[in-house]
């Protein structure tokens, strides 16, 4: 389960899980926030970083910037929220029970 909130190792995590037969990503697209990061201290003592390698899923798509994009998407909604229900957790057990 990923959702935008899931940067960096969350992420690789959801690309090694779906290397693994029968497996799904359930949820919304991550952050895509990957990768290291790399400081550098600019002329003016100007702080700033950046990302210095690029990543890439098993099969060759990029991910920096786009995320991980779920196989099944689901989204919060307020009504589940309001109910206390979370509309992700039970769209995985569903998909585990079938």
């Amino acid at each position: 389960m990923i959702n935008e909130f899931s940067q960096s190792h969350a992420e690789f995590m959801a690309m090694k899980y779906r290397c693994a037969p029968n497996t799904l990503v359930i949820g919304s697209t991550t952050a895509g926030a990957d990768g290291n990061v790399s400081k550098i201290v600019l002329p003016g003592n100007i702080y700033t970083s950046f990302t210095g390698l690029g990543v890439y899923c098993p099969d060759g798509r990029k991910t920096q910037k786009i995320g991980i994009i779920p196989d099944i998407e689901v989204k919060p909604t307020i009504r589940g929220v309001r109910s206390g229900h979370d509309e992700v957790l039970d769209k995985a057990i569903e998909f585990i029970n079938k």
